[in-house]
């Protein structure tokens, strides 16, 4: 692997299929099991979580204590090593051929960026129902990236993610797992089909969104019906849109600062709505997600339940991802805050406006229920918007670059930071959410608006 691959990799950060380690310690065992129960991946030793390469003393013993940890893995995991270029040593992890694969620590598997600690039952329940290879994964050898690669998705994509563009895009994709080679052809697996094509419901019919608003509190009296149909992104996006014309949206003022309040807010309605997308059943070609707007309710549904391997008992305690390709294409467009926090969030959301928790029900569809209650949130943050709220040391450096140039992008922020990504993201979030910035316009082309200029 030369320098420039081993920097585009760095470029693209941790994931689903790739982790950074900076040295050799007991954790190593849990990665490697990790990723051996899901779909494989590379840890790459001397490399910190946020890419930078401090290197690792590189040494025959070194080489013999890591093959004796993947050796000690019950059952043993075959792995290959390979030291490169700045003292980093690649470690292959292969998906398992025996699965479950468990440490001195337990089992773990791969969710997104992270290793995940599951129980015995769980780990091997999912594993034997779900199958080795998971939807999102499997490649369509209908599907050339040559003749259905859509640029304006990619393009929206790198935009999103904040992926530097000078990378080659095939190589992006086949290490977001949304590209796979078969005869030296390069196809789409269903993740990358979802996500970087124009027309996924051309190949996969299922993908669609129907949105339904009813007069009432019964599914009689329909006043407006749409049908999403574009990428997973798109559907989304159209799916808040839709709820927001069907609910009421006030505005909090308060001297420069202007706030749209909904009914219900709307972080949680697009945790709830991201939820649905992501985790649905893509192999149930019979039912899509569906959100109904009641006069006294919201509903989110999408087919398929709780994922197979988690209890009822452990719901909100674990997570178990579906489609984890899909979720970690998700995760680096931060469509996703944090993978496992969303049913947290939702109610976290609803708790701090004053409205009741949403309901959860799963049998062979998974809901969300959002009570609509008279007056929704007006009032209940009131005390909480009055004259703002103060702002921490790194929030106010954010908001001083902000305000010096209003289309700084996260990569810029990073930069002049000297932070990751995740960090900036969660600064912005908490300067949006005290009422000090809001962004205008899309990705290209848009700016960050000041909206409370004392600092």
């Amino acid at each position: 692997m030369t320098d420039e691959a081993l920097n585009d990799i760095i470029l693209q950060g941790e994931g689903y299929y790739t982790e950074f380690k900076r040295s050799f310690n007991s954790d190593l065992k849990k990665e490697i099991v990790a990723f051996a129960n899901a779909s494989g991946g590379r840890i790459f030793l001397g490399i910190d979580d946020d890419g930078d390469i401090p290197g690792i003393a590189v040494s025959n013993s070194l080489l013999s204590k890591i093959q004796d940890a993947a050796q000690s893995c019950d059952p043993p995991v075959h792995i290959t090593t390979k030291v490169l270029e700045k003292n980093v040593i690649l470690i292959d992890v292969p998906e398992g051929r025996n699965k479950p694969y468990r440490c001195t620590k337990g089992f773990y598997i791969r969710v997104g960026a992270n290793a995940q600690k599951l129980t015995t039952e769980s780990i091997v329940d999912f594993i034997q129902k779900e199958g080795r290879i998971r939807f999102d994964e499997q490649i369509r050898l209908d599907v050339s990236v040559d003749n259905y690669f859509s640029k304006t998705r990619w393009e929206n994509y790198i935009q999103l993610s904040e992926i530097n563009p000078r990378l080659d895009p095939y190589v992006v994709l086949k290490s977001l797992g949304a590209v796979k080679s078969h005869n030296d052809v390069d196809y789409f697996t269903n993740a990358g089909v979802l996500t970087f094509t124009d027309k996924p419901v051309k190949f996969l019919p299922q993908a669609v969104v129907t949105c339904v608003a009813y007069n009432g509190n019964t599914k009689v009296d329909i006043i407006d019906r749409k049908e999403f149909d574009e990428n997973i992104f798109s559907n989304i996006d159209a799916a808040i849109a839709f709820i927001e014309r069907h609910i009421n949206v006030s505005s909090i003022i308060n001297d420069v600062v202007r706030k749209d309040l909904w009914e219900i807010p709307k972080v949680a309605l697009r945790e709830a709505i991201v939820n649905a997308v992501l985790h649905r059943d893509y192999l149930e070609k019979g039912a899509r997600v569906t959100i109904e707007v009641f006069n006294d309710k919201i509903i989110i549904s999408n087919p398929g339940g709780l994922p197979k391997g988690l209890k009822e008992k452990d719901f909100g305690k674990y997570s178990l991802a579906r489609n984890s390709v899909l979720a970690d294409i998700l995760l680096r467009a931060h469509y996703i805050e944090k993978l496992g926090t969303g049913i947290h969030r939702i109610n976290n959301e609803l708790s701090k406006a004053l409205l009741p928790k949403a309901v959860f029900e799963f049998s062979n569809f998974f809901s969300v229920i959002f009570n609509r209650v008279k007056g929704g949130q007006k009032g209940g943050q009131k005390g909480g918007q009055k004259g703002g709220q103060k702002l921490t040391p790194k929030q106010e450096e954010v908001f001083i670059l902000i305000k010096a140039n209003n289309q700084i992008t996260r990569s810029e922020l990073c930069s002049e930071l000297d932070i990751n990504a995740s960090a900036v993201q969660k600064h912005i979030d908490q300067l949006k959410a005290k009422g000090y910035i809001i962004r205008t316009g899309g990705s290209r082309g848009g700016y960050w608006k000041i909206l409370n200029d004392k600092e």
